[in-house]
């Protein structure tokens, strides 16, 4: 049975909505995607009729999405109607946020060795560049992102232990 919601609750599912939308766990994910998977994470179990309804997506780009959040297991089927409408329910919201921290680390990754070949770049042609007009700034900021990435990958690591305790209680 899919819930619907009072007007009041729809308020605030929306301001949920925008708040994970933004988050940057989610950024640089299929805008589609990210769509369906807060819609999960904010109502548990939905048909793809309640999605197309709540997203105006096609069924087309909704069974593809659905697919996608069945093949990484963070969906399941559950019901089926009289009529045939098959009800999918969220596993556990908090796999759905650990997903999304490991898309964040290989990212996070990504950008590191980007980071890493522009300070390589910059190490090799600095006595010649050096002394022009906004080095020190740059300098400065490839370091500064050179040193932090480790950090931030780390702590991503240990955030994604806590919730995978939480997921195992």
């Amino acid at each position: 049975m899919i819930e619907e919601f009072d007007a009041e609750i729809e308020t605030i599912e929306k301001d949920i909505f925008k708040f994970l939308m933004s988050y940057s766990l989610f950024i640089g994910q299929k805008a589609t995607f990210i769509t369906i998977k807060i819609y999960f994470i904010t109502r548990k179990s939905l048909t793809q009729e309640k999605l197309k309804e709540l997203t105006g997506f096609s069924r087309g780009t909704i069974s593809q999405e659905i697919q996608k959040l069945i093949s990484m297991d963070l969906i399941e089927k559950t019901g089926v109607s009289n009529t045939g409408e098959i009800t999918y329910t969220m596993k556990n919201p908090v796999i759905a946020f650990i997903h999304s921290f490991r898309d964040l680390t290989s990212d996070i990754s990504k950008f590191a060795n980007k980071i890493n070949a522009v300070k390589e770049d910059i190490e090799m042609e600095k006595e010649e560049i050096e002394n022009l007009h906004g080095f020190d700034k740059v300098y400065q900021l490839v370091n500064t992102l050179a040193n932090s990435i480790p950090f931030s990958l780390e702590l991503i690591r240990m955030i994604e232990k806590e919730l995978a305790k939480y997921q195992e209680e």
